[in-house]
């Protein structure tokens, strides 16, 4: 059995930082749940992010069957929530948090990533774009979305991502503040535009709960998307960080973007990646 199905989320073991692997679905249109979480076990995952199309093609009651048979969790679910664009998108989004929820009690997942508008497309809205009235309604429904969610043990991820009103470690903490519930945490994905990535997680390490974890051909967001082990990037220096400022706690690691743009195969990523992973888990957690 996985460590991770005997471990209490957020009850670090020998006194350190929990760690999950975990790989972001959809991974490929024709794979069943059933079948796919199988496959990604073996390559050594413990889990799944799981996006809107495939929760929504299969039901989250086959996914809570297929997470118990296989002896995998599900460690986030992903909507796309809408809090700058008026009193319509906020109140479809209060639909789409209770139904969330609900399929988070039913396949015993304890995190909803969060945005606070598109991200991409028509309609974006940036921290640097952002009205008063923008930030204003973002942290008034982000608060009611932590306040509802708390009531069932989940907690809300900030996904820091270009075109939303945490795109830096200054606008991610804004948030952070000025919502300032204990079950709003960060969902890091670095490196954040004109940022260094070390600021950023200077800033964002004590908040952060679930790492998009890429890896690039040229150094950090530079070059092509490649595998962990391929890239030249050093992720140990910011799972050591994460330790220190977050001990006794918990942080899952999630493969984003398996195809690398449509430049490899997702089965041959998870199956580098797992072990990969694990590996780099290990290193993090030796005492100092």
């Amino acid at each position: 059995m996985p460590e991770s199905i005997v471990r209490n989320r957020g009850q670090a073991m020998n006194s350190r930082l929990d760690i999950d692997i975990s790989f972001c679905w959809p991974i490929a249109e024709s794979v069943t749940p059933e079948e796919g979480l199988a496959r990604l076990r073996e390559a050594g995952f413990e889990g799944i992010e799981l996006w809107p199309p495939s929760l929504e093609k299969f039901g989250a009651q086959r996914w809570a069957t297929a997470l118990e048979a296989t002896g995998m969790r599900c460690f986030q679910l992903c909507p796309y929530f809408d809090f700058v664009h008026g009193p319509e998108r906020i109140e479809q989004s209060r639909a789409d948090l209770l139904a969330y929820l609900e399929a988070a009690e039913a396949m015993k997942c304890e995190r909803l990533r969060v945005f606070t508008g598109p991200p991409w497309g028509e309609g974006v809205v940036g921290a640097s774009e952002a009205t008063e009235e923008q930030w204003q309604a973002a942290i008034e429904g982000l608060r009611e979305f932590c306040d509802v969610a708390a009531q069932r043990g989940v907690e809300l991820c900030l996904e820091c991502h270009e075109g939303s009103l945490m795109e830096d470690a200054p606008s991610a903490l804004r948030i952070l503040n000025s919502v300032d519930r204990s079950n709003l945490t960060v969902n890091l994905q670095i490196p954040f535009p004109n940022e260094d990535w070390r600021v950023s997680l200077e800033k964002l390490a004590s908040h952060t709960t679930h790492i998009h974890i890429h890896n690039w051909t040229e150094g950090p967001g530079a070059g092509e998307l490649t595998f962990l082990s391929e890239g030249v990037f050093d992720w140990l220096p910011v799972l050591e960080r994460i330790r220190r400022e977050r001990n006794h706690a918990s942080l899952c690691l999630s493969i984003e973007h398996a195809d690398h743009h449509g430049r490899h195969d997702p089965w041959e990523t998870a199956r580098r990646d797992g072990p990969y992973l694990s590996r780099l888990r290990g290193a993090s957690l030796r005492p100092e």
